[in-house]
């Protein structure tokens, strides 16, 4: 059982890792939906820089965390968007923008099923809950995640000043607020805490979107 609950902690921590490098995995001009924003996605070539700061049981430092959009591909027969950083290649359904798998290489690290992710288009006020699995090349755990869009306020970052969707995320093991920036389509700002029930103990991560280089 803990075998199972350390995995769930370390998908999550792996989705989180790379949240961070990509933000969303979302730029260019957002669509906007009847009640709100929908994001694009990144055309290829474009990078961005991420300035982490970590504390407690994520370790202690900072740095910058560059990604690189690699642009549409085919994933098991799925249209995906993918997304090279330190920690692996993020994968995002191309119509949901929703986390498909994490993979290294050819290899999946990890499968989210059914695909992890924001619920399109956003709006002050509305929240959802997601029930879904881990899957680890031997091992499958499940988890429900809970989002709800907290405001839509002005967030201040080392790559500038943009107005932000604040949207508060938490499971069992962690507590994450996201700044989302519909001009962008990428997050510029998260924060997350790892909670009393996580298995590695209390830890803060942070980051900020540093610069940005959006091709056409």
């Amino acid at each position: 059982m803990k075998s199972a609950y350390l995995k769930g902690c370390i998908g999550f921590a792996i989705l989180l890792s790379i949240m961070f490098a990509i933000g969303c995995a979302t730029t260019g001009p957002p669509l906007f939906g009847a009640k709100g924003y929908h994001p694009g996605l990144a055309p290829a070539g474009s990078s961005w820089l991420m300035e982490r700061r970590d504390s407690g049981s994520f370790g202690s430092g900072t740095y910058l965390i560059r990604t690189t959009s690699l642009g549409e591909q085919t994933w098991q027969g799925r249209k995906v968007y993918g997304y090279d950083s330190p920690e692996g290649t993020g994968l995002l359904d191309a119509t949901s923008t929703k986390w498909v798998a994490v993979v290294k290489g050819t290899t999946p690290l990890i499968i989210y099923d059914p695909p992890l992710g924001w619920d399109y288009p956003l709006w002050v006020g509305k929240s959802w809950t997601q029930v879904y699995n881990f899957k680890f090349p031997k091992q499958t755990v499940t988890s429900e995640a809970r989002w709800k869009v907290e405001a839509f306020e002005d967030v201040k970052v080392p790559a500038g000043r943009f107005k932000a969707f604040r949207v508060s995320y938490s499971d069992q093991w962690n507590e994450n607020i996201s700044w989302w920036s519909p001009e962008l389509g990428l997050f510029v700002k998260i924060k997350n805490q790892r909670n009393a029930k996580h298995v590695a103990g209390h830890g803060v991560r942070e980051a900020e979107l540093y610069s940005y280089d959006f091709k056409k």
